[in-house]
């Protein structure tokens, strides 16, 4: 007798990637995409660094950058993309809190991997991301994310974090009202 419940083969990915910037997000999210690629599954990948880069990282505009990709995100998942690929920083649980609420909502199978693997224990030298990155990112900004970085196990912990609930609990993005 079958129990009900959707087998994770026939459920569509979400894969939020997180690390510091210069640690192989984008590059692993690549990975990924090739890894689930097979006919009639294509799969994106999503990330802020796109909106950033059109606007010349311009501080002003990262607020409505992760915005617009939230948004996509969103229109991803209504559409039934899958993979859909996360590729942020996603240092904090209310970075990551709009995807997974929207994944669960959307019934997503839902995937945090931390870049390199086992961080924060497999630690890369911040000054050896600053000169990945080509000195564009301050190194207080490494120092932030780093002394910043929230513990994550699952979703469940991004869901359940009472921090990241208030955040958003009034937003009236896209996501959060449909």
């Amino acid at each position: 007798m079958r129990s009900g419940r959707r087998h994770r083969q026939t459920m569509k990915d979400l894969i939020i990637l997180r690390g510091l910037p210069g640690v192989g997000k984008s590059d692993r999210a690549r990975e990924l995409l090739d890894e689930y690629r097979r006919p009639g599954i294509q799969g994106e990948i999503y990330s802020t660094d796109r909106y950033h880069e059109m606007f010349d990282w311009d501080t002003q505009y990262f607020n409505r950058n992760h915005m617009w990709n939230r948004r996509d995100v969103f229109r991803a998942m209504k559409s039934g993309v899958t993979p859909i690929i996360v590729d942020n920083t996603n240092v904090n649980c209310w970075h990551m809190y709009p995807y997974v609420f929207m994944g669960m909502h959307r019934r997503y199978y839902i995937t945090i991997e931390e870049v390199p693997r086992g961080y924060p224990g497999n630690f890369i030298p911040l000054n050896k991301l600053y000169r990945l990155c080509s000195g564009n990112i301050p190194k207080r900004t490494f120092r932030k994310y780093r002394d910043g970085w929230e513990e994550v196990d699952n979703y469940r912990d991004v869901l359940d974090d009472e921090f990241s609930l208030k955040r958003w609990e009034r937003s009236r993005e896209e996501w959060n009202v449909n």
